[in-house]
């Protein structure tokens, strides 16, 4: 019984501390925003460009010379991470899903229609791409 209670409020704190997380982000985003546009719109975009060099160009561009984009850099980083981590927990989940299938039928139904979805989004993204 405490085991339970003890990992239900672990989960909680977790999900409270993500929750407050996202809104710092949320309320942290917004004042860039607006930082932004008053010092845009009262003529000081040297301030602004100063800002934007040091946390969020885009440092692969060939105007950003002189930028840092601590922020685009963390991001990269992250997302590249990500790619890194999921495609191969993706396929290992599906390998072991398939071994723990012993009907031949059942693995043939889902594997028709694994390859059906994946040519289907395939196609879809595609036609959205423009190709």
């Amino acid at each position: 019984m405490n085991k339970t209670h003890t990992s239900t409020n672990n989960a909680n704190k977790l999900a409270i501390k993500m929750a407050t997380a996202l809104i710092i982000g949320l309320i942290a985003g917004t004042s860039f925003i607006f930082l932004r546009e008053k010092l845009i719109s009262s003529g000081n975009s040297d301030t602004w460009t100063m800002i934007n060099n040091l946390l969020f160009q885009d440092i692969t561009k060939p105007e950003a010379n002189n930028a840092i984009g601590i922020f685009y850099i963390v991001g990269q980083l992250f997302i590249n991470s990500l790619q890194l981590v999921i495609v191969p927990m993706v396929f290992t989940s599906i390998t072991l899903a398939m071994c723990n299938i012993s009907d031949t039928k059942k693995l043939g139904r889902i594997s028709y229609k694994t390859i059906l979805g994946f040519l289907g989004t395939s196609v879809f993204a595609l036609i959205l791409a423009g190709i």
